[in-house]
């Protein structure tokens, strides 16, 4: 009865937290919460094994002491501590799921993790669809059902990433249900892209374009799910065609490479990219340190009188930019690591949710340095893990399956 409730417990916390975080800046008290939960299952189950350590495991607290020992090289340490603070959830998360999820021992409790994911997701999608709709009938101002004031206290690229994983989520119960109720997936997933053409995330857009891509080609080739795979393809091509070609957005992209002078402009990412670029031919090896990467990125900004990026303190944008300028060549190719084993991982054990996962990260850190806020360290760190437990799981469950028959 009391371990009964205390999974049911931990399941709602979990899964509804990871993406309320941003909204009401909880991510102190959710990690506090959730520890308390680990302790729990440990006082509870009174075992800590350590079956699911590997260095998929691992990966994760090897990037954060890489981020620490950068600490010896860097100028501002007050900015490096402070960093610091926001990747500690790369050792916490990786430390509370092995507390808590080596005491699930089959996969039911994830797939119910997925549904609980997709029904918070639903959640914040109304609220903010109905709080948008409420503006615009009070003044008839259109531009509150899109972006910046659709999303609210969301960035829209971080909730256009959230969505994206929940049509993840939805795209493999759709293919896993061919009940008369199956067709309520697919509504469900048709719901979430009209709110990402509202959302109006350049990169959402785009990234999510080709998820839906690669999952149906997919299931057409190694699944053979024909008609449901034609299906998601048409829908891929109808929402690109109208996500790209309707959204005023990407209409924004050939006028503002020609005005550089945006701070928001497609021409500036080029530009800072292309500052950091320069910045790496003289620090590639060892880059500046976690502490100093922000001060030498204004300085260059004014060095080119690039003021638009001065006035916003423009990071680089680019994950695998960030990373290499902060930790040079060997945070470079550890954070490309963090990617590709877990990818062989998924085309290994045809784990398509996971696969796709990946490609939404991968994507996304492209555009964003994710991994600079709390809103993106926890939910990828934190999806990162499940879908290793998960595999696990369902490993378990095959081989306790071939046992007995």
């Amino acid at each position: 009865m009391l371990k009964n409730l205390l999974h049911k417990s931990f399941l709602l916390l979990s899964i509804a937290s990871v993406i309320h975080i941003p909204m009401f800046n909880i991510a102190r008290i959710y990690i506090a919460i959730w520890f308390a939960f680990s302790i729990l299952f440990l006082i509870t189950y009174r075992r800590v094994t350590l079956n699911f350590l590997n260095f998929k495991w691992l990966i994760f607290p090897l990037f954060f002491l890489l981020h620490a020992v950068s600490l010896l090289y860097t100028n501002n340490l007050s900015k490096g501590f402070f960093d610091l603070e926001v990747k500690l959830s790369f050792v916490i998360i990786p430390f509370l799921f092995l507390l808590v999820f080596q005491n699930f021992h089959d996969k039911l409790p994830i797939n119910k993790m997925k549904r609980l994911y997709i029904f918070s997701l639903f959640i914040i999608v109304a609220f903010l669809t109905l709080r948008a709709f409420i503006f615009y009938f009070s003044d008839g101002n259109i531009s509150h059902l899109y972006y910046n004031e659709l999303s609210w206290k969301y960035h829209p690229s971080y909730l256009a990433m959230y969505v994206s994983l929940g049509i993840i989520f939805l795209i493999y119960e759709w293919y896993k249900n061919n009940d008369k109720y199956s067709h309520l997936f697919l509504l469900a997933i048709l719901v979430l892209l009209v709110f990402l053409f509202l959302l109006s995330s350049k990169a959402g857009i785009l990234v999510t374009f080709i998820i839906l891509v690669v999952a149906c080609f997919y299931q057409f080739f190694l699944e053979k799910k024909i008609i449901k795979s034609l299906t998601l393809l048409i829908i891929a091509i109808v929402f690109a065609y109208v996500g790209i070609h309707d959204n005023y957005r990407f209409k924004t992209i050939e006028q503002s490479i020609k005005t550089a002078e945006t701070s928001e402009s497609n021409a500036v990412r080029l530009l800072i990219w292309e500052t950091g670029l320069d910045l790496l031919k003289k620090y590639w090896l060892f880059g500046v340190g976690c502490g100093d990467v922000k001060d030498v990125l204004m300085k260059e900004y004014e060095n080119r009188n690039m003021q638009g990026a001065i006035e916003k303190k423009l990071n680089l944008h680019n994950q695998f930019l960030e990373t290499w300028l902060s930790l040079g060549i060997f945070g470079l190719l550890l954070l490309l690591t963090i990617l590709f084993i877990p990818f062989l991982a998924a085309l290994k054990h045809n784990n398509m949710s996971w696969l796709l996962f990946l490609l939404l990260i991968l994507g996304n850190f492209m555009t964003e340095t994710m991994l600079n806020t709390q809103s993106g360290v926890i939910f990828i760190l934190y999806f990162y893990y499940f879908f290793i437990v998960e595999q696990k799981l369902r490993m378990h469950d095959t081989i306790f399956t071939a046992k007995n028959r």
